[in-house]
């Protein structure tokens, strides 16, 4: 089912009032991002919104820049805010509920807010500068690959293979949460997970090789 194309003012409308239903602390939270691309005229941004529950069959890459599910969205494949081939990041997606999908991608200062829980059955790569990920309620996935972008997570973390780090929502008037664990492994036991050889036999080469890999084949798994 097509997304419903509406204005940029019209789609941050309807963000807030779904925003205002939101727990304090969420809602706060999810308040403080800027949800458009900085710089951009609100009239020269294309907006998708759906109202109500959303299943899609193959992959979820959003050609608006600015994207909105009022409700559930499960997805068979790929979620991804690398949208048409000349995307270059600087998107936002919003689920308020939950997402499920097979794996997921955010791309460069992109922002992708779930608002309920985010179980995604093979991985996660969500490393990219300047982008943010954020979860109201469980985080679950076999491997999140986050490096120096933290992740920001209401409820639970399940996560087999992890690098990367989380933190809690943070309470209104606070700038960060509280520190959350995430079951991380040595960076060597995800290269082996990943099956990367010879070529990644330092921590500092181990994140190029898995954007590499990303940017050229869609996936953190070799195919």
């Amino acid at each position: 089912m097509a997304l419903e194309t509406v204005s940029a003012g019209e789609w941050l409308e309807r963000v807030k009032r779904g925003t205002a239903t939101l727990p304090v602390g969420l809602g706060d939270y999810v308040g403080r991002f800027e949800l458009t691309p900085a710089g951009m005229p609100l009239d020269d941004i294309a907006a998708g919104f759906h109202a109500g529950d959303l299943r899609i069959d193959g992959e979820f890459r959003p050609e608006s820049l600015i994207t909105a599910v009022d409700g559930d969205l499960v997805v068979e494949g790929l979620v991804s805010t690398q949208g048409g081939e000349d995307a270059d990041g600087n998107a936002t997606l919003i689920v308020f509920g939950d997402l499920r999908c097979k794996t997921l991608i955010n791309d460069w200062a992109s922002i992708i807010i779930v608002t309920g829980d985010l179980i995604v059955e093979d991985w996660v790569f969500a490393a990219r500068e300047d982008s943010a990920l954020l979860i109201g309620g469980d985080f679950k996935t076999p491997l999140f690959i986050g490096a120096d972008i933290g992740v920001t997570v209401g409820g639970e973390i399940v996560a087999d293979y992890a690098y990367g780090y989380a933190n809690g929502v943070p309470a209104p008037g606070q700038t960060y949460g509280d520190s959350k664990a995430m079951d991380n492994r040595s960076w060597r036991e995800i290269a082996t997970r990943l099956g990367f050889g010879r070529e990644v036999t330092a921590e500092e080469e181990f994140m190029p090789a898995v954007d590499l890999r990303v940017i050229t084949t869609g996936s953190l798994l070799p195919v």
